[in-house]
């Protein structure tokens, strides 16, 4: 075989692949198990895509052999309109990532600086990574975006702060005054991306709404997605609310088509689907108290959370803790990856999945205690 390393930016060989949950029928295959398998590792919506969104897929089949609307054209109009922003302020992408993608291409040159919390989405450090520029990254022992550290962190140098709220993994979250203060800090010296995934979930009563910045003219992006609340991840679709200026130049850096026509169809439909969304935040809402109650008689630490997943403290080593669990058909998303070696991420589900959860966690502990 050729070698083509030096054809590659050798930047790019420091670029480490994201590591996603893993895939039901992967562990099915590795640890040969028959029954069901419970996946709690992707902050997934268990009841799946709205009924309105499964309808609009299936009236769309029919026209799968032209390309997609690439303007986003209808998808747009409708978040205009929920949003009460100008439609050429909205970028649609493949998923939320797209435009953190585009957003990194734009903004990060070899040398600028990125800050994001520690941890945070791992996507955030591997955008610095592909853009040759600096990571800043600032831990927090409460595992949350420490917004007074951002603002000390800002320098010349620094294009972009993201933001993930409420924090994924951890489920924290920072408040309307705290996002505030960062933004007059910040005073534009810096780009700053409110990255909201799980907006739709939040109950705590003093969190801010990014979207709101945008029309005061900060410079703020609010990133949201149809991944969580409507149940929309496989079909990749997601969108950022942004200054038009900029939006200008994130959609001409875009491929072609990304948003596909069944993911455009699907999004509209299930915006409209008020009843799926109030099932999914209650089932949310409700799988949270559940979790503590029950993390409280285990006497386990863990974060409350604003999302839809809870940052938990197994008290034992993450690593061994995933394989543990997958062996009882579970999947849970390991800390060590966002490097915190004893905690772990796991996505609520339907009451029967957080039951089957329990139950696997409870013998694992177990195990610890023996084995002591």
């Amino acid at each position: 075989m050729a070698d083509v390393s030096g054809f590659i930016r050798p930047h790019l060989f420091k670029v480490q692949p994201y590591v996603p949950g893993k895939p039901i029928a992967e562990v099915r295959r590795e640890f040969g198990l028959r029954g069901e398998i419970v996946k709690l590792a992707s902050n997934e919506n268990p009841l799946g895509p709205s009924p309105l969104a499964r309808e609009a897929i299936m009236a769309e089949l029919e026209n799968l052999w032209l390309y997609p609307e690439d303007s986003v054209f209808y998808l747009k109009k409708a978040l205009s309109e929920r949003h009460g922003v100008p439609a050429n302020w909205i970028v649609v992408g493949n998923g939320a990532v797209e435009v953190i993608y585009l957003l990194a291409q734009a903004c990060l040159a070899p040398g600028d600086e990125a800050i994001m919390g520690q941890p945070s989405f791992m996507i955030y450090e591997i955008m610095s990574q592909m853009h040759d520029s600096t990571k800043i990254g600032v831990g927090h022992p409460a595992y949350r975006n420490d917004l007074e550290a951002f603002a000390e962190n800002v320098s010349d140098r620094t294009k972009i702060i993201w933001i993930d709220n409420p924090n994924n993994p951890t489920g924290t979250y920072n408040s309307k005054d705290e996002v505030e203060r960062l933004i007059d800090e910040v005073d534009g010296r810096a780009l700053i991306v409110l990255d909201e995934a799980y907006f739709e979930f939040v109950d705590a009563p003093d969190f801010p709404d990014g979207i709101e910045y945008v029309k005061q003219g900060k410079a703020v992006v609010a990133l949201r997605t149809f991944s969580k609340i409507v149940g929309l991840a496989g079909i990749r679709c997601g969108y950022g609310v942004m200054h038009p200026d900029l939006a200008k130049i994130i959609e001409s850096l875009k491929i072609k088509f990304s948003v596909n026509t069944l993911a455009q169809a699907a999004a509209i439909a299930a915006l409209k689907d008020k009843e799926h969304i109030r099932r999914s935040r209650e089932l949310v809402l409700g799988g949270r108290e559940f979790f503590y109650r029950n993390l409280n008689e285990m006497g386990l630490k863990y974060n409350r959370t604003q999302g839809n997943y809870v940052w938990i403290n197994l008290g034992h080593d993450s690593k061994a803790a995933h394989q543990a669990f997958l062996q009882h058909g579970v999947i849970i998303r390991p800390g060590w990856i966002f490097g915190a070696p004893n905690w772990a991420r796991v996505t609520i589900g339907t009451e029967e999945d957080n039951r089957r959860f329990f139950d696997a966690l409870k013998l694992i502990v177990k195990g610890y205690v023996k084995s002591c």
